[in-house]
């Protein structure tokens, strides 16, 4: 595969585009051959991987480390410049995994691929079937799988995702939040303090099912003890949170989300598969094996954005994919952290959103081909 062309043909698919709307990262979940498939991912991921990479190593249980091997991602082109992935699948009856890694435990910005977090903590926390709950305040009252949908497809449909986003996080202390995240993922070096540039869509939310109060937002006065920080993150926890939806139902339950069930998963399973950016797709149809694959599942959340401090455009994507190619289920975790740095916000913004879709490419090749990490 000549990577050099396969970036310009994406790079020429570009044309007419900008940083408003690019055409990988703001594709759409209705621009995607696996759009009728979504529905089916929890099916899907029922399914075990085997794992083709040579491992010792258990999958990591809550707030184990995994070994990291630093080198394993040389071939990445150097504008991605923090990376992390995770292979795994049972191998002798355990669950096990090997992590690859470029610069993944260096904490960054992560922009909106970090929503996640807070979203799952927040599912964690509810013993009942979130199909039913709602959340209300400020005189709203909004499905809650709904909100989460929004999140993730920027859809509109009930509010941003930047503010609903926001109004996730209100259901604990930032501290609390932050807390959780490194106790899941064993890195304690994280901070996860920040919220996303509105206010929450409800300022003081509760989850109500039935017009019963399951979960209350944090007091005011909590809140302002505990004045908002920084979301910066690494590579490794983004990957370490998506891994573990992904492959929740083969997981032992001391490597789980701590109070995550199978039934409440599902519906952010399916949410997860509506993100806009479609890399894995446009990486499956470039690689000419769209047509060869069954069951897939393609799970992510896009981050991007321009830095001031940096003067940069840096696009993030964090995903799970899954799927049967040639008789054998093929299963990755990775978070890809690109930066492009021109002086020109539109071109910074295309020439980085097909260097995503390049990478995302070649990542796959080296799986399907059982090369990535020999």
């Amino acid at each position: 595969m000549n990577r050099e062309k396969i970036y310009k043909d994406f790079l020429k698919a570009e044309t007419g585009f900008n940083s408003y709307k690019l055409a990988v990262l703001d594709k759409g979940i209705k621009n995607s051959p696996y759009q009728n498939q979504v529905e089916n991912y929890p099916e899907h991921l029922k399914i075990l991987s085997g794992l083709t990479i040579p491992t010792t190593n258990p999958f990591p249980l809550l707030g184990e480390f995994p070994e990291i091997d630093e080198q394993a991602l040389n071939f990445i082109h150097p504008d991605i410049k923090e990376a992390c992935i995770c292979v795994a699948g049972n191998t002798g009856g355990l669950f096990k995994s090997r992590w690859l890694g470029r610069n993944s435990l260096d904490k960054c910005q992560y922009w909106s691929s970090t929503k996640l977090i807070a979203i799952l903590n927040v599912i964690c926390s509810l013993n009942t079937d979130i199909n039913t709950c709602k959340i209300r305040g400020d005189d709203k009252n909004i499905s809650f799988n709904k909100a989460v949908e929004d999140v993730m497809t920027y859809g509109k449909k009930v509010g941003s995702s930047n503010a609903l986003s926001a109004m996730f996080k209100c259901f604990q202390t930032y501290v609390g939040l932050e807390l959780w995240l490194k106790e899941i993922t064993g890195n304690n070096y994280t901070e996860f303090q920040g919220l996303y540039g509105e206010d929450p869509f409800i300022l003081s939310p509760e989850i109500v099912q039935d017009n019963q109060v399951l979960l209350r937002a944090v007091s005011e006065s909590k809140k302002r003890e505990d004045q908002t920080g920084e979301n910066t993150v690494t590579s490794y926890d983004l990957t370490r949170i998506i891994s573990m939806v992904g492959w929740h139902y083969h997981l032992p339950e001391p490597a789980k989300l701590p109070g995550m069930s199978w039934e409440n998963l599902q519906p952010l399973i399916i949410n997860a598969g509506k993100d806009t950016a479609r890399y894995v797709d446009v990486a499956l149809e470039k690689l000419g094996i769209q047509n060869s694959i069954k069951f897939p599942v393609i799970l992510s959340k896009l981050g991007f954005g321009y830095s001031s401090s940096r003067r940069r455009t840096e696009l993030t994507y964090t995903c799970f994919a899954q799927f049967e190619y040639q008789r054998k289920v093929r299963s990755i975790a990775m978070t890809l952290r690109g930066a492009r740095a021109l002086g020109d916000f539109d071109q910074e913004a295309i020439e980085i959103d097909a260097r995503m879709a390049t990478e995302v490419t070649e990542i796959l090749r080296l799986l399907v081909t059982d090369k990535l990490g020999s």
